[in-house]
């Protein structure tokens, strides 16, 4: 049964094609035992290579090293070669934090790709059943999820170059555990997969039986859902990535910049669609799920009044909204940490170049008046010869006031960079150009009355700011 159902799979999926060379994916439990005995079984007809990984994960002291142990044997006498990579996930949480469950998985497939990429591997195998799928629908609608989340754990998936498999999914855990007693497989047993307090865990020995007491079929009812679910999410994917490509834009692996005004004119399903999108592509996706709170989240900065306001993300990210658009992007060290910012102005190299945080100043002198068709709002001029003090740059402070060009008296810089829709995360790493004590320019922002030019002028400065990026 279980050979007839995960043959099938394949074919449908087309999830190995012939020589394929395919790493599995082994923990010595039953179901990744039974998923490497069937591909063993299967590999002369369709021409696999197949390599073994097994990642020890520390967390179990003696019982680790024994199951690593195990695999090894296993793979030995049935002649594949294994690789065992071994993860310190108690290191790891002890520097970051989180999850440990999460983080030992992010930790499992880094090691996964190592491996991968070492055997040359264009499959990677895992041994994911349909129990499995059924407990992490149950976990998604627990946790908050979207429509999109009812699909669950795809059968494949392109993943760090090559493509990830499930030749399981449509296997059950009684089925895989009959196999394994029909074809004599002694798989070892990870105790700690009967501790209530995991989640999945409570889910598969405490929330499913009760379940089942309302309905005996209930598996049945939640892979049918799952089934449905996973095909319209091809029709939707469709649709998700022409609304984004509308909606929003991206450098890179830099953040994605939403457009207020285009977003909020789709459809609230939509809405929710994209923004999934967005922070699917941006979450490291072996140690988080996207949940539906964090979906909304995002869609209410979108249609809320403040052009500030931010948001803090599961898995690292981050959205700010800047007025009528908002960036959504991973946090890193560089990106959260504070910008160094000098307690005393520092002198502006005329001609030269100075460089900032968030942007660079090129100065230079010239004896005649460039066109204004080659000049833009990043470039100011001044009269050289009425600058009698040495220019100097600094950040901003509290209290800073400037004389606006055509204002005719004084404004707070805060104001003007309000008006400005500077984002606020700007506004304390934008430099201000200062003549003595009076600021003469704040970079594309606006500049003072302080040195206009003239048809008297004989020397004209010029100061252009390029952000960074730009």
């Amino acid at each position: 049964m279980l050979l007839d159902e995960m043959r099938r799979w394949i074919d449908e999926y087309d999830l190995l094609p012939e020589k394929s060379r395919v790493l599995v994916g082994v923990s010595g439990g039953p179901d990744s035992l039974a998923l490497l005995h069937a591909l063993r079984g299967l590999a002369p007809e369709f021409r696999w290579t197949l390599f073994v990984v097994h990642v020890d994960h520390g967390l179990r002291g003696e019982e680790s090293r024994r199951d690593a142990a195990f695999v090894c044997e296993t793979a030995d006498k049935w002649g594949l070669p294994c690789d065992v990579e071994r993860v310190d996930v108690s290191t790891a949480l002890h520097e970051s934090g989180g999850n440990k469950q999460d983080v030992a998985r992010r930790l499992r497939y880094q090691a996964f790709a190592r491996v991968a990429a070492r055997r040359d591997a264009n499959r990677l195998a895992l041994a994911h059943q349909a129990d499995d799928q059924v407990e992490t629908v149950l976990m998604r609608i627990l946790r908050g999820t979207s429509p999109a989340g009812l699909a669950g754990i795809p059968v494949s998936r392109s993943w760090n170059g090559i493509q990830l498999v499930r030749p399981l999914l449509g296997v059950s855990r009684a089925e895989v555990e009959a196999y394994c007693r029909e074809r004599g497989l002694v798989p070892r047993l990870d105790e700690s997969n009967r501790e209530v307090r995991f989640t999945r865990n409570r889910i598969r020995l405490e929330l499913l039986p009760l379940l089942e007491e309302y309905n005996p079929r209930f598996r049945e009812s939640i892979l049918q859902l799952n089934r449905l679910a996973a095909e319209e999410a091809s029709v939707w994917e469709r649709m998700e990535e022409e609304a984004l490509q509308k909606v929003a834009t991206r450098e890179k692996e830099g953040p994605f910049v939403l457009n207020v005004r285009r977003f909020s004119d789709l459809d609230v399903a939509l809405q929710r669609r994209v923004i999934k999108l967005i922070l699917n592509c941006l979450v490291e996706k072996e140690a988080n799920e996207v949940t539906l709170s964090a979906v909304e989240g995002v869609r209410h900065l979108a249609a809320g009044p403040d052009p500030s306001a931010f948001l803090h993300l599961p898995g690292g990210l981050r959205a700010e909204r800047e007025y009528d658009r908002i960036r959504v992007f991973r946090t890193s060290p560089e990106t959260t940490s504070s910008v160094s910012i000098p307690s005393v102005p520092t002198r502006l190299d005329i001609p030269g170049e100075t460089v900032f945080p968030v942007g660079r100043i090129r100065t230079f002198i010239r004896s005649n008046l460039i066109s204004s068709q080659h000049l833009s709002g990043h470039i100011a001029v001044f009269d050289l010869d009425r600058l009698n003090q040495t220019l100097t740059v600094r950040f901003r402070r509290p209290g800073d006031r400037m004389h606006p060009k055509g204002l005719g008296g004084t404004k707070k810089v805060k104001d003007i960079l309000i008006d400005a829709k500077v984002p606020r995360r700007l506004r304390d790493t934008l430099p201000l150009i200062l003549h003595s004590e009076e600021i003469l320019w704040i970079p594309g922002v606006a500049r003072s009355e302080k040195a206009l030019v003239s048809k008297e002028t004989r020397r004209f400065l010029y100061m252009a700011w390029e952000e960074s990026g730009s």
